[in-house]
This record gives structure tokens, C-alpha cells and sequence, in this order.
């Protein structure tokens, strides 16, 4: 559970960080509103993100990966559709969204990882 959580609050940073470096990205709300994100996110990215790796899965070995990118700009694409509390202008938009959203959010980990022994996080 406390993984869970600590996940959400990642993903959640990582949507501010967006948030503050694109100008075509825009989270209303705070901090409540990218957690609301967070959550939606997590959730279409289990259902609709696992569904589009096993369609796509020969792009994504063709393209090493890369095209994981494209899937995630799918998902943030369809959960600014569901939510109020996220615009993007264009799916290009969505696409450099889903880089920084991917960089953050191993760094985030990375240094949480660092921070916390490894029996705290579970």
C-alpha cells in the first residue's frame, strides 16, 4: 500500500513538473488536481497502456522502446479527455509531455529510492 502511494505521489510531481516546463500543458487545480491526474493516469495506463503494448508490441521492438512514448501521449491524450483538470493543445504536446512525464518520474524514483531503505517502501 505504501508503494502505491508513493507512486502516486511521484506521478504526481512529475505532472507539476510538466506542467511548469510546457506551455502547452496545463494542470488546474494544484496539487489536488495533478493527484486526480495521477490517479486517472495510473488507472487508463494499466487498462488502456497494457491493451496498446500488446497491440503494438512488434513497433515497439522495432523502435527500441521509443514508440512506448507514443503510447503514453495515447493515454495522457485520453485522460485530458476524462478530466477537467488538464488541457493539452495538440498531441505533439501530449508527446513531449509523455518524455518529460517519463524523465521526472524516474528521477523522482531514483531519488526515493536513495532516500528511503529498501524495507519502507513495501
Amino acid at each position: 500500500m505504501k508503494a502505491l502511494l508513493l507512486r502516486m505521489v511521484v506521478l504526481t510531481a512529475a505532472f507539476l513538473i510538466v506542467d511548469a516546463f510546457m506551455g502547452t500543458v496545463t494542470i488546474s487545480g494544484g496539487f489536488f488536481g495533478a493527484l486526480g491526474l495521477a490517479v486517472v493516469y495510473g488507472l487508463l495506463s494499466a487498462v488502456l497502456g497494457t491493451l496498446l503494448r500488446l497491440l503494438t508490441l512488434p513497433l515497439v521492438f522495432l523502435t527500441v522502446g521509443l514508440f512506448e512514448f507514443v503510447i503514453n501521449a495515447v493515454v495522457l491524450v485520453v485522460t485530458d479527455a476524462l478530466t477537467d483538470s488538464l488541457e493539452i493543445a495538440s498531441f505533439t504536446s501530449a508527446l513531449g509531455a509523455a518524455v518529460i512525464l517519463s524523465i521526472a518520474s524516474v528521477l523522482i524514483g531514483l531519488v526515493i529510492s536513495v532516500v528511503l531503505p529498501k524495507g519502507d517502501e513495501q
